[in-house]
């Protein structure tokens, strides 16, 4: 069997299908602080995809020796000699995140963001909830970076962003416990983690609006959609089914933030965040594992 491309299997530990869904965090806080489409807002959202991607590198980094007993498919656990380039591509995006944030003016968020996220993936990561808390604390730094490009302070933030931060901070880490679920064994042990982390993050989609004050209808389509992702990861109950809802809950954080610009009226600040959702689904596309031809079937019998 062929051995995978050395840049494909980095591109791998990079996770970059999901990275638009950071930039889209400080898209949609830029919009709902009032700011311009410019160039600094353009170098904040390309600096937090970086630093997701980096967080991702460095989870991988953190998790080789276990990936080598649980999931020996994954790029580190089967090639050890990635390890160096591994590194050097950590150090690449998260280096490269935190120029373009502080270049952006945002080098405070872009400093919390590594931290943040270091603090995960080098102990806390094993450690529920705290670990669900500290993830969904590093996606609202994003959203912080992206309102201190539009000039807000934490002073100056009305109270629905604040709930919007909490309900934020509150789905992701919803969605950090999902990830643990394909661990958890039988099935029904894996159903009713997913049935918890469903309820978590559905109460915060729909309390959010409630909280806030804000009218309830753009929620509903994520809500919907959350529920679809659910019902397909019950049936399953498998690993590869979590793995999916765990995806499926990532993609929905653009919907999420289009949900909330439009119950905001900043309905035309709601294409860019589209274009994000647009990325993920084409890398997903072109980054997607080559399907084996089938073997070729037996020829018949003679006689």
């Amino acid at each position: 069997m062929a051995s995978h491309p050395a840049g494909r299997d980095l591109l791998t530990l990079a996770r970059p299908a999901l990275a638009p869904t950071a930039a889209a965090d400080v898209l949609a806080a830029v919009a709902l602080g009032g700011g311009a489409a410019t160039g600094t807002l353009l170098l904040a959202a390309i600096g937090s995809a970086c630093l997701y991607m980096g967080g991702m590198v460095q989870n991988d980094l953190c998790d080789r020796e276990r990936d080598m007993r649980l999931s020996p498919d994954r790029p580190l656990a089967r090639r050890p000699e990635l390890l160096p380039r591994a590194y050097a591509l950590l150090a690449l995006l998260f280096g490269g995140g935190l120029l373009l944030t502080a270049l952006a003016g945002a080098a405070l968020y872009g400093s919390l963001i590594v931290l943040s996220a270091s603090a995960y993936n080098l102990g806390l990561k094993t450690r529920f909830p705290v670990d669900a808390l500290l993830m969904g604390t590093t996606r609202v730094l994003n959203l912080g970076l992206g309102f201190a490009v539009a000039g807000l302070t934490l002073e100056s933030l009305p109270r629905a962003y604040w709930a919007y931060g909490a309900a934020y901070l509150t789905f992701i880490a919803g969605v950090t416990a999902a990830s643990r679920i394909e661990d958890l064994g039988p099935e029904p042990t894996v159903r009713l983690g997913l049935l918890f982390t469903f309820t978590v993050q559905a109460g915060a989609i729909l309390l959010l609006p409630v909280v806030a004050g804000l009218p309830l209808w753009p929620f509903a389509a994520p809500a919907a959609l959350l529920a679809a992702a659910l019902a397909a990861a019950y049936r399953g109950a498998s690993r590869r089914e979590t793995k999916r809802y765990v995806r499926r809950s990532l993609l929905l954080i653009v919907l999420l933030h289009a949900a909330v610009l439009a119950a905001h009226d900043r309905i035309e600040a709601i294409a860019p965040l589209l274009g994000c959702a647009a990325a993920s689904f084409l890398l997903f596309a072109l980054l997607a594992p080559p399907t084996s031809a089938p073997p070729p079937a037996p020829p018949p019998a003679a006689g």
